[in-house]
Formats: C-alpha cells, structure tokens, sequence
C-alpha cells in the first residue's frame, strides 16, 4: 500500500505508527492498521474522496489521549519519556483486545467498561480496531470475578460490533514490563489464529500453538504415524477428540456442544483410543494427543 501512495504523492506521504501534525497533514488508516499522513497541500477533493474509499479517516478527536494513556502509549508502542504517573501504582493486568471492524465510539465504550469493572481502568488505542486495557487489581479484594464474557456480550449488544479477549498475568510496574506486554501480544495473535471462533484467550489457550511452531518435519512425520491405522481423511474423529479433551474430558459436556449422542460420542473416543494406544481419559494420554492434533492440524 505504502509502494503505491508513495508513487502518487512522492514526498508529501508520510507513515508512522501514531498519527501527528493534524493541521498539516491528513491522515489515513487501511485494513492492515498502518497510518498514512498526506500533506493537505497535496490533495484535492477529489483525491480525498478516492482515498476514503478504500482507507479510513482519521480524525484527530478519535485518537486524543489522556495523560496516562499517553505514558502507557509511549511505553508499550514506542518508547516512554515522560514521567511516571503514578507515585504507588497497584498491581495490574493488560486485557488486550481486538475488534472485528473499526470501533469510532471509544469514549462511549470505554465509559461502558468503567461500570462493568467498577474499578480504575486505563485503554490504549494501538489503531482503531486494536489495543489494551490496564486492568488495575481492585484495593479492596472481593470475592466476585468479573465475567470477562460479559464484555463481549455488551459490546455486541450496546456497539454492535464483536471483540475479542486476551487476559494478561497479573503483574507491576518494572523495566521488562515492554518485553511482557509484546509476548502477550504473541501469544494472542497465536491463539487468534489457531483457535478463530473463540472470543476469550489466555496464556494456557496459546501455549500448545506457541510450543508447535518452530517443531521440523522430521518429527511431525513421527507423529504422524503414532496415530497408527488411522485413515488421513478422519478429521471428524480427530476433531471430535480435541473438544473432548479442551471440555476436560466431559463427555456429557462435549456431546452436547458437538450435537451428538453420548453414546455416538463415546464409541469415537473409544475407537481412537483403540487405534492410537494414547488413553486419553488420563491427563498425560490427553495431553500428547492434543498437542499431536494441533501439530497435524498446523
């Protein structure tokens, strides 16, 4: 995209990961989240109305920031130089979040959060569809959890729009502070793309596809075959087995969210068992034949 304005309007184009400068340039976003600055000088209407049809405008008002969500920008996106704001900070966690199409009323949904955590809050805008928020561990300890899923629920219900969730460890102010963040930003961009229709994510969900990445095809022929008789061509059964094994081994709780019969659900099971040799009704069995699905599935 970048190779194609620059042809257009050679010096007067600009990218950068934050947009600046709103009175001298006018600035643009595509769907791969990237910031294109224009300088106003070099447009016309009619080139103003070319590019908003395949790029989305940026207006400055949809990208200010508070003083605090200006440090946290700076520390996470580039790098911080202003003073810490905060003299006794609490411990925290990032929920970084992505939504499935630009998200224009963010004050609105940030007010909406607020009230659902009934606590100190801060959200950092990566682009408009993207970010984090900094979930600050609540003073006074209580015995109810938030229903992260009620986020979601919210969201599509009151904006419209589908979010999706990745929860962050607890942790504090530090110098790897950075290092963390961009590894839960991995291992969410892992886990998005491994496990799609699923709107929750966390560190235990990324894992196995994190683990899996880097392994050669010498050893995924060798697993392979562990799966000994079994046809190539019977991704049900291995399909069926994974949501076993992601439900806890429940059959009654698998059945039911693949439609099955417990009964049909059971003889699959069974079945693959007999022609793996890997129980999968204990945890270590369960473990080497989810990480070997994922592998064949990869």
């Amino acid at each position: 995209m970048y190779n194609q304005l620059k042809k257009i309007f050679k010096d007067a184009l600009i990218q950068t990961s934050a947009p600046h400068s709103f009175s001298r340039y006018l600035w643009f976003t595509s769907s791969d989240n990237d910031y294109y600055g224009i300088e106003k000088e070099a447009l016309t209407t009619k080139d103003i109305l070319l590019l908003e049809t395949f790029l989305q405008k940026v207006e400055e008002h949809q990208l200010s920031m508070s003083e605090k969500e200006q440090w946290w920008h700076e520390l996470l996106f580039g790098q911080a130089s202003q003073k810490n704001p905060y003299t006794q900070p609490r411990p925290f966690r990032f929920i970084h979040f992505e939504f499935s199409e630009p998200l224009l009323n963010k004050e609105e949904w940030k007010e909406a959060l607020i009230a659902f955590f009934d606590n100190n809050l801060e959200i950092v805008w990566k682009n408009f569809t993207s970010g984090v928020i900094v979930d600050f561990l609540p003073e006074v300890k209580t015995e109810e959890t938030v229903p992260l899923h009620d986020i979601i629920d919210i969201t599509a219900s009151d904006f419209y729009t589908n979010v999706k969730l990745y929860i962050g460890t607890y942790t504090h102010l530090e110098e790897n502070l950075t290092d963390l963040f961009h590894w839960e930003q991995t291992c969410f961009e892992r886990s998005l793309q491994a496990r799609k229709q699923t709107n929750i994510h966390t560190f235990q969900h990324a894992l196995p596809y994190m683990l899996i990445e880097n392994i050669d095809a010498e050893h995924i022929s060798y697993i392979k075959k562990m799966f000994g008789t079994m046809p190539e061509d019977e991704k049900e059964l291995l399909q069926s087995v994974k949501v076993y094994i992601e439900n806890n081994m429940n059959v009654s709780l698998t059945a039911k969210k693949l439609f099955m019969h417990r009964n049909s659900l059971q003889y699959r099971i069974d079945k693959f068992i007999e022609r793996t040799g890997l129980d999968i009704k204990n945890f270590q069995g369960a473990m080497a034949a989810y990480l070997a699905i994922i592998i064949i599935e990869k």
